[in-house]
């Protein structure tokens, strides 16, 4: 193998890494999604079921959010689409900073993220429109591990700020990330794909899973995803790899305030998502450069075994040094997800309505995320938290086994 994992990020389109170290910038400025959880328990002294109602909430806003960011960035300019809503949203956190006390907080705290996650289509978009099948998931890999690499930073330090200094977890999310939207600005050049580029994109018939992001679009986007079955299946199993994945950001925080304290269960909270940043860096490459020849469907199977193992392990365990290492295996699992994930729906969708058919992937995807603290919430109200868990690993078990049907059955 020698150098082949690194070698793979080299030639790829200078815009890419133009996007990929606006990613790390921004990810080092992500405070607030993971320790809202601990801002809503410990802050404004909600409940377990209040909390979760809350959280559902906000995915059920964040799905007309992408839906919507996605029309905005295939009608218009996707730069552009992306720093307007992006600025928006911060421009929301920095007001939150301000108002941290009062009990309207989280309407300004939504209104933020509603701005933040219409802005993830256009950026999806514009990997697509950069790249070409051939390099399209180096490209991706890439700019996802540049979030990641940001991330290991980011929550470690909101952690630290969380007891004291809670105001500055917004506005540090928000001024960090305007830094990343500038350098996206000044540095990406504002164009939306003209005929000649789409004739381009839909002349390279050199990607290897599928053709049918060549066929002409229908004039009905419902109908045109609906034939493709198999695109609505691979959307649907990962509502279940979401619900388990929505429970680092519930009910993992929720079981370490429990049973170690607000500060020092905070600061552990704070060192496991920024594991799982490094984790990522470190493995992302690696596994793109193992996977990358292998059928989709069976590298999301694998994805999905990960899943299933690291969630059920917190069911065994509250020895830190233990869960830390747990990280490792849910991260694993997330890492091939992510990295197989844009790769199927660029060579699924019809190149002039990538964005929104990414938004309606990221819709599906988000149900998992908006039911998964409320079903927990009931789930919790009369089992215990490790039942939970096993909860999580079993569904994620239960995809792994469609997926690996799926792939053996030729399906790619």
């Amino acid at each position: 193998m020698s150098l082949g994992f690194i070698k793979q990020y080299f030639g790829l389109p200078g815009r890419i890494y133009v996007l990929f170290l606006a990613r790390i910038i921004a990810a080092m400025g992500s405070f607030v999604y993971s320790f809202l959880t601990l801002f809503m328990s410990s802050k404004l002294g909600y409940s377990e079921i209040t909390i979760s109602g809350y959280l559902m909430l906000l995915a059920v806003i964040m799905l007309p959010a992408t839906l919507l960011g996605g029309k905005l960035a295939d009608i218009f300019s996707r730069k552009m689409t992306y720093v307007v809503l992006m600025t928006f949203g911060e421009i929301s956190f920095l007001i939150t900073g301000f108002l941290i006390d009062k009990p309207y907080v989280l309407k300004f705290i939504f209104a933020g993220f509603f701005f933040v996650n219409a802005a993830a289509p256009a950026i999806s978009a514009m990997m697509m429109d950069f790249t070409r099948p051939e390099n399209r998931r180096e490209s991706m890999s890439l700019v996802y591990l540049g979030f990641n690499l940001g991330y290991a930073f980011g929550p470690m330090i909101a952690g630290f700020l969380f007891v004291h200094y809670l105001r500055w977890i917004f506005w540090g999310n928000a001024l960090i990330n305007l830094i990343s939207v500038i350098l996206i600005l000044l540095m990406i050049r504002d164009e939306t794909p003209d005929s000649e580029s789409l004739k381009s994109a839909e002349s390279d018939v050199t990607d290897v899973l599928s053709d049918k992001a060549l066929a002409p679009p229908k004039k009905n986007l419902l109908l045109q995803l609906l034939s493709d079955p198999i695109l609505v299946v691979v959307a649907a199993l990962a509502m279940t790899s979401a619900f388990g994945y929505s429970q680092i950001g519930y009910m993992l925080p929720l079981d370490m305030e429990d049973f170690f304290g607000i500060e020092v269960g905070s600061r552990a909270y704070g060192v496991i998502w920024s594991l799982n940043g490094f984790t990522v860096f470190l493995l992302t490459p690696l596994f793109v450069y193992v996977l990358k020849k292998r059928n989709v469907i069976f590298n999301l199977a694998i994805g999905s075994v990960m899943f299933a193992a690291g969630f059920a392990g917190y069911a065994f365990t509250h020895n830190l040094p233990i869960m830390y290492m747990l990280v490792a295996v849910w991260t694993s699992g997330e890492v091939i997800g992510a990295s197989n994930v844009g790769v199927f729906i660029a060579s699924h969708a019809p190149v002039r309505y990538r964005a929104r058919y990414q938004s309606i992937y990221d819709i599906i995807q988000g149900t998992g995320r908006a039911v998964g603290p409320m079903l927990m919430g009931y789930f919790l109200a009369g089992h215990t938290i490790s039942q939970g868990w096993l909860l999580c690993g079993g569904l994620c078990a239960v995809s792994a086994i469609a997926y690996f049907v799926m792939s053996a059955s030729g399906k790619r």
